[in-house]
């Protein structure tokens, strides 16, 4: 997609997010991120959660879209085969969406524009692609001992779960595969925290 000289606009679908988040330019890839999970304090795995749930509606511009409604621990990994039904859990239950995202550049031009949204999109991977991608990610990526953690959640009048996975000693959550998995300009929790701010 074209983006501006000022304002880079980039749209990551959400399967294109599962293995990397594609940069699209090169401001984008030099800017400093973080991701709706990380963005506040995480001093345990559930933390992590807390910060999802808070932070979806308030940085995402049609946050609202998406109603979460619970979260619960369900267990740790035991081993691949168990990665894998989780994980293949998630592409059973995968929902057409993507992002995109406009946010200002390093001279602070244009911040009234800064914003990241959901977009609905039609999933473009074959049945064959989707396999081999949950089986990837639940062979190299998830590990025996990695916490998991069941998020239920309204999108569309569906309810809808998914599966989210936690290294017990980082406490860093896996965004590989993961739809709330987004990595964002930390310059644009920065505009929205300013823009909050003013009287």
């Amino acid at each position: 997609m074209k983006s501006s000289r000022k304002v880079p606009f980039i749209f990551v679908f959400c399967l294109a997010n599962i293995f990397m988040l594609t940069s699209f330019t090169g401001k984008y890839s030099k800017e400093k991120k973080t991701n709706l999970f990380e963005y506040g304090s995480v001093m345990t795995s559930e933390d992590n959660l807390k910060n999802l749930f808070k932070n979806f509606p308030i940085f995402i511009e049609n946050g609202k879209d998406i109603d979460f409604i619970s979260y619960r621990f369900v267990g740790t990994i035991r081993d691949k085969k168990d990665a894998k039904k989780y994980v293949q859990k998630n592409f059973d239950d995968l929902i057409p969406i993507g992002w995109l995202m406009s946010y200002p550049d390093k001279n602070g031009h244009l911040k009234e524009t800064s914003y990241v949204r959901l977009d609905i999109q039609p999933i473009r991977e074959t049945k064959s692609e989707l396999k081999k991608m949950a089986k990837t990610i639940s062979e190299e990526y998830i590990h025996p001992g990695d916490e998991v953690y069941m998020v239920s959640y309204v999108f569309n009048l569906q309810k809808h779960v998914h599966y989210i996975f936690i290294n017990p000693t980082t406490k860093k959550v896996l965004l590989k595969g993961n739809i709330f998995g987004i990595e964002i300009p930390s310059s644009h929790f920065e505009n929205i925290e300013s823009r909050k701010n003013k009287p």
